[in-house]
């Protein structure tokens, strides 16, 4: 019993460090992968172009895609053990595994098209697995609130709800950038809007994986 119980805690120990290296390697690769590739500007140019059909690092984009998946499955896994007995975890650890499958696997095995080019299937199905996986980081903080109720976790919910109204407002700057390419030097930014919009959920998923390492400490 005391085996299953060590065995257990070990598992869920796993899915917090796994967290802990995705958020530190995807800062890493985001700063890498730029030095590498000539030309690339942080700014107004998003993630993906990082990836894209003819990169240098195309092929290390893509290794990072698969890692990207791996280890929020395992936080994903992590966070469902530990808070299985609530109805709504299943639907939250489904809503992180949509995010790694859409933004990791998804993303990068399909690589967008470059600048001036026809978009590909390849570039279509970048756009909608993308499209997918933010659906499921967006949704995230929406379920918590309905596993965690405000009554006992007021301030949980007064940070999700920044965390929802500052997703939506950078989300809207990317999307404004991305396809209507205003002549305006803040709205132009769009690889700072998405690098704004991720940060902002990455630190609520950090905020959680605490949550979580607090949990197991007073089992």
């Amino acid at each position: 019993m005391i085996d299953k119980m060590a065995k257990r805690e070990n598992i869920l120990w796993v899915g917090i460090i796994s967290f802990w290296i995705f958020f530190i390697t995807e800062v890493a690769t985001d700063i890498w992968f730029g030095s590498q590739y000539p030309g690339y500007n942080w700014k107004t140019q998003s993630l993906s172009y990082l990836g894209q059909s003819g990169s240098p690092i195309e092929q290390w984009v893509r290794l990072w895609g698969i890692l990207f998946t791996i280890l929020i499955t395992f936080f994903s896994y992590s966070f469902y053990q530990l808070n299985k007995s609530n109805k709504w975890a299943g639907v939250a650890a489904c809503m992180l595994i949509i995010y790694g499958l859409g933004e990791g696997l998804g993303s990068g095995l399909f690589p967008i098209d470059p600048s001036g080019t026809i978009i590909s299937m390849n570039g279509r199905l970048h756009n909608i697995f993308g499209g997918i996986g933010d659906t499921g980081l967006v949704l995230f903080p929406f379920v918590l609130m309905l596993m965690f109720p405000k009554f006992g976790n007021h301030k949980l919910h007064i940070y999700l709800w920044s965390v929802v109204g500052i997703g939506l407002l950078m989300a809207s700057f990317f999307l404004i950038a991305k396809y209507f390419h205003p002549d305006n030097f803040i709205l132009s930014y769009k690889g700072v809007w998405q690098r704004v919009y991720l940060s902002n959920y990455y630190i609520m998923l950090g905020v959680i994986n605490c949550k979580m390492a607090h949990q197991i400490k007073l089992k």
